[in-house]
């Protein structure tokens, strides 16, 4: 009977494991970058609230952008609530159901909303041309969610889920990312698609 038992849970194993037998990792800092269009709009406000030299110099010390070791890192100074940055992942035709895992770290997050909407943007056919249309997944995440707010110095937070392609060429999953209104930093360091 432990035989059995034994080859029945090696079986289960070996499924489980098959079940997703590609793994494509992403960095942040190579495939998320901020809205530019938000940026500059928020920019031009505070210039014309506090003048060129004074806003440039708070752009300047902004902890905004990719960094050395493959994070994207999004802290701004000003317009936050008004500011994003988002996620580009190339998907394609090999791709079904998949799991999504975003790695990233958070610091100093104050107790309010802030997090990644997921979308995937498809190239259909209109009966004209083609275009490129975004679809919601009803899935995302919170920062102060999957963070210990008991805890204010750096640390590692991770999300994962479940989406599905349904094996469509040209699409892209996207990620939209804001962080806490108030205070703190958030930081996408490595997207993982696994199929």
């Amino acid at each position: 009977m432990n035989k059995i038992s034994l080859s029945i849970a090696t079986l289960l194993a070996i499924a489980s494991t098959s079940a997703f037998s590609q793994t494509i990792t992403f960095t942040g800092s190579a495939h998320c970058s901020e809205d530019t269009v938000k940026k500059t709009s928020a920019l031009n406000e505070l210039i014309a609230t506090n003048g060129d030299l004074s806003a440039l110099k708070e752009l300047s010390l902004e902890n905004v952008g990719a960094t050395a070791n493959g994070y994207f890192t999004f802290n701004p100074t000003f317009s936050r609530t008004s500011r994003y940055f988002n996620c580009a992942i190339p998907l394609n035709d090999n791709i079904g159901q998949y799991q999504l895992t975003v790695h990233g770290t958070t610091q100093g997050l104050n107790n309010s909303f802030g997090g990644c909407s997921i979308s995937q943007i498809k190239k259909v056919n209109d009966g004209n041309s083609e275009v490129w249309l975004k679809y919601g997944t009803g899935q995302g995440f919170d920062w102060i969610s999957i963070s210990d707010l008991n805890n204010s110095s750096k640390q590692s937070v991770n999300f994962t889920t479940s989406l599905d392609n349904n094996y469509q060429d040209n699409s892209i999953l996207s990620l939209t990312c804001r962080t806490t209104w108030q205070q703190g930093t958030v930081s996408v360091g490595q997207i993982e698609i696994n199929y």
